[in-house]
């Protein structure tokens, strides 16, 4: 019996020119789509304890097992030798053994055949002394993805004596002498749920600057899945004219201008254009005139000295142009240069408004990634204006 379904060259055969495309494609119907197409989701990382994650084959002698150490966990050389110059773990002993830290442990037992010391009451155990250990064991997992080394800040404290207290590991790339290097980065292990206090999140990033490392923050969420962010201080900057480098002439037009305005809901009208407008990064023209926002009036009126007016007027002597940032979920979108030139590089949040947890930081990130801009918390800190990238890596 003869399907019902057409196929494509019956439908090409009979169109008649000049025939509409939907209409072709509802005859072929499923004839051309077929069944809708499945996705196999990622499958997840379960880390069971006991089992080896390695992909190489388990020593003929089995390895023992780290013994309790008052800084930590000790094993004995020659692994301990082995493990501390191939694979950065442990903190060198006298006796030519290591120490251990616990997500240490859990790393050399997953990846070097290195028995647990109790199986799983040692785990149980040390999760009811530290309820972080879980995340830290998870970052150690995942930063140390590709070889690189990561190594917890207690064990490299006399190389790195005045690092933040909020610095968990330093990181090394995997084609380095991690023994001879400075070090690549600083890394901050936070859960998803965990509060974001923007004045000490950049007070970390400064001092980790200061070493010349890489800030970098790895956030594990519910599912003990981990994010990887890369946080940095930016500086941007434009090309516009700023009310600084206007003529007192120039200026004094501007305040006649808007003294002869007209007020409207959240801003002013000026309702015929004027040519000789000296801001073009000011207002926008619409309805044959030029709209401005109640921000940039006070800002030109010099009016207002709370938080979000000293960000403002920060941005614009940048030489910055700043819209409205309502799409994008922030308070602006900032350009360079003119609009009708480029997209907006950066979406600006001042700390007022931020997000006030991780779960809305990856939130903020994804979106602002998600249409190529850099997002920016812009933070009063020291009588200055910071602002601080975070940037997705992993």
């Amino acid at each position: 019996m003869r399907s019902s379904l057409v196929t494509l060259e019956e439908v090409i055969a009979h169109r008649p020119i000049g025939g509409r495309r939907d209409e072709m494609v509802a005859q072929v119907g499923p004839a051309m789509t077929g069944r809708p197409r499945r996705y196999a989701p990622r499958e997840r990382t379960k880390r069971p304890l006991e089992s080896s994650l390695s992909a190489n084959a388990p020593p003929s002698t089995p390895h023992l097992s780290p013994i309790a150490h008052e800084e930590g966990w000790y094993l004995p050389s020659p692994l301990a030798s082995r493990l501390h110059q191939k694979s950065a773990l442990g903190k060198p002993t006298n006796d030519g053994g290591i120490v251990l830290t616990a997500e240490e442990v859990m790393f050399a037992h997953w990846y070097r055949h290195v028995p647990l010391p109790s199986g799983d009451a040692w785990f149980s155990h040390q999760c009811s002394i530290e309820p972080r250990f879980p995340q830290r064991i998870i970052a150690m997992d995942v930063m140390r993805n590709g070889g690189e080394r990561v190594v917890p800040a207690v064990q490299v404290s006399e190389r790195f004596p005045s690092l933040s207290e909020q610095t968990w590991a330093i990181r090394w790339e995997r084609a380095v002498n991690w023994m001879k290097h400075p070090g690549y980065s600083q890394v901050r292990v936070q859960h998803a749920r965990d509060p974001v206090h923007w004045i000490e999140l950049m007070e970390w990033v400064e001092s980790v600057t200061n070493h010349e490392h890489i800030a970098e923050l790895c956030v594990i969420d519910d599912e003990f899945d981990a994010t990887v962010y890369r946080l940095s201080v930016e500086s941007p900057s434009g090309d516009q004219i700023t009310i600084e480098s206007l003529t007192s002439d120039e200026q004094a037009n501007i305040r006649q201008s808007l003294n002869q305005s007209v007020s409207m809901d959240d801003g002013c009208f000026l309702s015929q254009e004027n040519e000789s407008w000296p801001l073009p990064s000011f207002g926008v023209e619409h309805f044959s005139g030029r709209y401005l926002r109640h921000e940039e009036v006070r800002y030109l009126q010099g009016s207002g000295q709370d938080d979000n007016t000293l960000i403002f007027a920060d941005l614009v002597q940048r030489g910055l142009i700043l819209r409205p940032g309502f799409k994008y979920g922030c308070r602006w979108r900032a350009y360079a240069t003119d609009v009708e030139i480029e997209h907006a590089p950066w979406l600006v949040q001042p700390t007022e408004q931020a997000p006030s947890n991780w779960e809305e930081v990856c939130l903020a990130v994804r979106l602002a990634e998600g249409v190529n801009k850099q997002w920016l918390c812009a933070i009063p800190l020291d009588e200055r204006i910071v602002y601080l990238r975070i940037h997705r890596t992993g």
